[in-house]
């Protein structure tokens, strides 16, 4: 393979450089989206007075080009046009109408840009620019009631399953811009019933993670693989969206914006979303952000490991998440999601067969148990008292030297007469009461072996 100029010109293209670096589709998407907002709104005054010259067009790889050139040029200029900006959006998140953990989002492709193309620019103070991130709010989680409500109230399986997987994967809005079916991987019971599933958050990003979700949202979810199957013809491919869009003829993913959209329908209906009075600029649950919440409470509430949570949420806590994952096997952190899987069920019919399931589960075990103690017990008595310890014994006693020629001669025929005449079960019962006579140093009588015999 021969490498081209051409190939050799195209690496020395800001944009293109801006592109490469990018390897989701969906965050190349983002990415281009949210730099092509800031490059507009550059003053074309600045490229004039700095560069001799205005951008030709309005085209995103025109003005990605040209603020390169103007920020190798002028490394601290450059700076403080992303300072600048961060001061306008923050009046933004002063205004209500942008989270403060939102806007560094913004910033970043910004970043990748520059990076791409060798600028030093002193991110550090940059970033001591940006709003303090919202750790807490006094927004709230939904409750499971509410979530019920909206179960009883959505028109369809679509509806449904975005509830039950938004509630029980507690991933971020923007997760369902990535989803596709290769991402989830089913986990079921012997009998084939759900014990939950897997799901991949990002696939293909670096801030890819698996999250898990509860056995009532993987039964959903095959079933609207089922009524996939009966409008397309033929179930979902790996890489088809793992939500579609119904008024698209063709497969059309279900993004953010659709689902953003769904869910507020349904939580409007349900009375969760009045008109806000003057002042107030958020309503007590975030349309989206609730699911994740209520995730997050029902993690804490059933215990589940601080560091597991965490890291089921998408948070960096430094365990290890990028290796290739097939089945039940490979999630190390299933156990600890399963404490959870009570807690954020939605169903208090699919609750009660949960706990009707692990029930027999606990009988089962405890029948599996019950009968490794029998057959350990007929083993230790195989061993104490069956017919090779019988003859051993009998050995024993004829090359014992104290053993009386009388007794040499009447002993085995005694022997003999029991093993023929009495059953298994009667001759394990002589034989323990000669062991423990013998123990003991009690005379025996003949009688005493088995009453009613002799």
């Amino acid at each position: 393979m021969k490498i081209t100029i051409d190939q050799i010109n195209e690496r020395s293209v800001p944009y293109q450089l801006f592109l490469d670096s990018i390897k989701s589709e969906e965050t190349l998407r983002k990415y281009k989206k949210d730099l092509q907002s800031f490059l507009k709104i550059v003053p074309v005054k600045l490229y004039k007075d700095h560069l001799g010259k205005a951008p030709r067009n309005k085209e995103p790889s025109t003005l990605a080009n040209i603020f390169v050139k103007l920020s190798k040029k002028d490394p601290e200029l450059a700076a403080n046009v992303i300072a600048t900006f961060i001061k306008n959006e923050k009046k933004v998140v002063d205004a209500g109408k942008l989270s403060a953990n939102t806007l560094p989002n913004h910033i970043k492709p910004i970043k990748v840009l520059l990076d791409a193309n060798r600028i030093p620019v002193h991110w550090k103070s940059l970033n001591k620019l940006l709003p303090r991130r919202e750790t807490s709010s006094n927004d709230r989680a939904y409750t499971k009631m509410e979530l019920q409500k909206m179960m009883q109230v959505a028109p369809d399986i679509t509806d449904k399953l975005i509830i039950q997987l938004f509630s029980s994967g507690g991933f971020r809005l923007d997760s369902w811009n990535y989803f596709t079916w290769k991402d989830y991987i089913p986990f079921k019971n012997k009998d084939g019933s759900y014990r939950g599933g897997s799901l991949l958050v990002y696939r293909g990003d670096p801030e890819s993670y698996w999250t898990f979700v509860t056995p009532e949202a993987s039964s959903t979810l095959e079933l609207y693989r089922e009524k996939w199957k009966a409008d397309i013809g033929a179930y979902p491919r790996p890489d088809d969206p793992l939500i579609r869009a119904v008024k698209y003829p063709v497969i059309h993913r279900l993004n953010s914006k659709g689902v953003r959209k769904r869910v507020e329908k349904i939580v409007t209906e349900i009375g969760l979303r009045p008109p806000l009075p003057p002042g107030k600029n958020r309503h007590e649950v975030q349309l989206d952000h609730g699911f994740r919440k209520y995730f997050n409470t029902m993690m804490r509430r059933a215990k589940v490991n601080f560091l597991d949570k965490e890291d089921m949420m998408g948070h960096k806590v430094g365990l290890e998440r990028h290796y290739e994952r097939y089945q039940e096997e490979d999630f190390e952190r299933f156990p600890e999601y399963q404490k959870a899987i009570p807690f954020l069920t939605i169903s208090n019919e699919e609750l009660l067969r949960l706990e009707n399931q692990q029930k027999q589960e606990e009988i089962n075990q405890l029948e599996t148990k019950n009968h490794e103690i029998d057959d350990l017990r007929k083993r230790i008595e195989e061993l104490e008292y069956g017919p090779e310890k019988r003859n051993l014994v009998f050995l024993k006693g004829i090359d014992n030297p104290n053993t009386s020629t009388v007794e040499k001669i009447l002993n085995p025929l005694v022997h003999l007469v029991i093993e023929e005449k009495y059953s298994e079960e009667e001759k394990r019962e002589m034989f323990k009461k000669m062991s423990e006579a013998k123990k003991t140093g009690k005379a025996l009588k003949l009688a005493e072996l088995l009453p009613g015999k002799f």
